[in-house]
């Protein structure tokens, strides 16, 4: 819970990184950790800068105290080269402490006043709060993860977060809101997410569509067992199918052809690179 997470503040040398994700030239990060604490999450990597240990993701949360300095300043060079900024890369940037802090917002008015395109995604309704400032930018490109839409399925791997049914009708607001809104389908999961069923949900409500199959090598396997074995599925067949490049290619093939019909613009499926596969993640 988010009462027994660990907060604290970091002063950082610098708030924005050049990314090395697909259609994004910059990242900012205004969190370090995620109480959200998804069982599935990749960034539980970020702990190992600050002592936690892979199996603690979601016990803290560090805020950049110095952010808005930083990026006041940051964001001047980044005007003058041009690119798009994704805004929470490896923290949800509407987690609860947000709330309270006022971080990302204070940081929106700064992206704001340079005009820099910026990208959004979030599990979090909350960012329903900042759609005045969202809807003020020339490019904002907001997106929502969905990954699961029975609700009691989708608590057992990420028990805090925004139910299903709570983050499409926030994606339906951003549309309304004249947005450029976009679905993350992810992570896929094998026997739980429904690629078809949730692209119907969001068909009318998206400019576009991106695509995860389930990281299982960042740590968080034994999290995700636990929840498989609640929930009576054999954690070796969800392994083996996750890992397997028929997985990927079947919903590949899905999302595609549903965008195609739909003239939804497909932006790729992502997949983690496995050894025992050739070459390297594909897009």
């Amino acid at each position: 819970m988010f009462s027994d997470t660990q907060l604290a503040p970091m002063k950082a040398k610098s708030v924005i990184s050049v990314s090395k994700l697909p259609n994004v030239d910059y990242v900012y990060n205004p969190y370090i950790g995620c109480s959200f604490g998804c069982l599935y999450c990749y960034s539980r990597y970020m702990g190992r800068f600050f002592g936690h240990s892979k199996a603690q993701w979601g016990s803290y949360v560090y805020w950049k105290s110095n952010a808005i300095q930083l990026l006041e300043k940051e964001s001047i060079r980044i005007k003058k080269k041009g690119g798009l900024v994704l805004i929470g890369s490896v923290t949800d940037c509407y987690q609860p402490i947000e709330k309270k802090l006022h971080l990302t917002r204070d940081s929106l008015r700064i992206f704001l006043k340079n005009q820099i395109p910026i990208s959004i995604l979030t599990k979090s309704t909350l960012a329903e709060r900042d759609f005045d400032l969202l809807t003020q930018f020339n490019y904002c490109e907001f997106g929502v993860s969905v990954s699961i839409l029975d609700s009691k399925v989708s608590r057992t791997f990420e028990p805090l977060v925004s139910t299903p049914r709570e983050r499409i009708k926030l994606l339906r607001k951003a549309n309304q809101s004249g947005l450029d809104t976009y679905t993350f389908i992810g992570p896929i999961h094998p026997f739980l997410s429904n690629t078809q069923a949730i692209f119907r949900r969001v068909s009318n409500i998206t400019n576009s569509i991106m695509g995860e199959i389930i990281n299982l090598k960042c740590g968080n396997w034994k999290n995700i067992q636990s929840s498989l074995r609640k929930l009576d599925i054999f954690d070796e067949d969800y392994k083996n199918q996750a890992n397997s490049e028929s997985f990927y290619l079947k919903n590949k093939h899905i999302l595609n052809i549903m965008c195609e019909r739909s003239s939804i613009k497909f932006k790729g499926i992502y997949k983690h690179y496995n050894p025992g596969l050739k070459g390297p993640s594909n897009i």
